[in-house]
């Protein structure tokens, strides 16, 4: 493998590089987990010297920070979409960005074990300084607006919204993480799940049932 690479020189090439670690640092971390995510390593694997990663990234905090980035940003386009259906009821909406959160989470099973799931010591104070990100404020700040448009309460508190908001989400957040981390065990289909967890939780909401299955 090619350890002297030239440095790319054109904003099109430049951007090309720093994609590629990226998607060195995703297949490293899925054979091997944290502990053998290193920039060293990661510059190795792409072709290039180990101080060219450098160039790209000052740390490898940097670099996992833009990695979980993209993936707030892809779970914020989900979940927007969901939550900007047009004609739709507020708690049908609300059950949709539901589903759409763990949907693109059960599509993304490595994606999911790195964000959640990855138990090493120095990663997990790396993921804890992530919370503060704006990418990661979005999402949460859509799961807010989406569950306080669908209660029942025309003016709930913030802390009343923060509440039913993180327990639907632990909800849910719980199929995704039994389907991704103990897949072995032969679970009921994912979906099917979330039917049930999502139609007896926002039954509580709504007298009238709010399933996949209602008009």
């Amino acid at each position: 493998m090619s350890r002297g690479r030239a440095r790319a020189r054109s904003p099109e090439d430049q951007e090309l590089v720093r994609q590629k670690f990226l998607a060195c640092a995703r297949t490293v971390f899925s054979t091997t987990g944290a502990h053998g995510l290193t920039m060293r390593r990661l510059a190795a694997e792409a072709g290039y010297s180990p101080g060219t990663i450098y160039l790209y990234f000052s740390s490898r905090q940097d670099l996992l920070w833009e990695i979980w980035r993209e993936d707030m940003v892809g779970l914020y386009n989900s979940v927007r979409e969901a939550f900007e259906a047009p004609d739709a009821a507020p708690l049908r909406v609300l059950r949709n960005v539901l589903a759409a959160y763990a949907t693109f989470w059960l599509g993304k099973p490595d994606h999911f074990r790195g964000m959640f799931m990855e138990n090493d010591r120095e990663y997990l104070d790396e993921r804890a300084s992530f919370v503060g990100d704006d990418s990661v404020q979005k999402v949460h700040d859509l799961l807010l607006a989406a569950t306080a448009a669908a209660l029942p309460d025309t003016a709930p508190e913030p802390e009343q919204i923060r509440l039913m908001t993180h327990s639907l989400l632990a909800a849910v957040h719980g199929v995704v993480a039994l389907h991704i981390g103990a897949g072995a065990f032969p679970w009921a289909p994912a979906p099917a799940m979330l039917d049930v967890v999502l139609d007896s939780l926002l039954s509580g909401l709504n007298p009238t049932r709010v399933g996949a299955g209602a008009a």
